[in-house]
């Protein structure tokens, strides 16, 4: 091991003499290697939510619901949501926020709008029906039950087939 570390040490000496910029930067240039291989660690500031592409996929029977969402997102700032036609395989009980790579804080942003717990990478069916969307919402039974429940129809709002279906009034 004390070996492994002279070998590092003598390495890291003889490396910088070549170039100005390492001689002077040794220790610097060791701290900054991370700071070069982390994408990942400049993805915790989400963008602005109007340069956000999000794409609500309804996981459930409930019919309107991916529209209902994605309208929810657009009142919020997220201009770039939009429902899709796609449909996920299986039935979803929890809403799902997915990613692409580098845009978790995207994802966490989103999925606070919504008030969604689970955060993860995008899976790799979902990906394909995710168009060039870095955010993908999954829409499950948690949602369409408040959509039902205290929703958008709550306070003797006209039911299915009226216009304002998709489109809550104080929210």
């Amino acid at each position: 091991m004390g070996v492994l570390a002279i070998v590092l040490a003598v390495s890291l000496l003889k490396g910088g003499g070549g170039g100005a910029p390492s001689t002077h930067n040794t220790s610097t240039s060791t701290s900054q290697r991370p700071k070069t291989s982390s994408h990942k660690a400049a993805s915790p500031v989400a963008s602005n939510p109007s340069e956000t592409a999000v794409v609500v996929l309804n996981g459930t029977g409930t019919p309107e619901l991916a529209h209902h969402l994605a309208s929810d997102l657009q009142q919020g700032g997220y201009t770039l949501a939009a429902a899709s036609a796609g449909v996920p395989p299986g039935t979803h009980a929890t809403t799902v926020v997915e990613y692409t790579s580098g845009h978790r804080a995207d994802a966490k942003a989103v999925a606070k709008a919504l008030n969604v717990t689970q955060v993860q990478a995008i899976e790799s069916t979902i990906a394909s029906l995710a168009s060039s969307a870095t955010v993908v919402v999954l829409a499950g039974a948690d949602q369409a039950s408040q959509l039902g429940g205290g929703g958008a129809q709550s306070s003797g709002e006209p039911a299915a087939g009226a216009a304002g279906e998709g489109t809550p009034a104080g929210q």
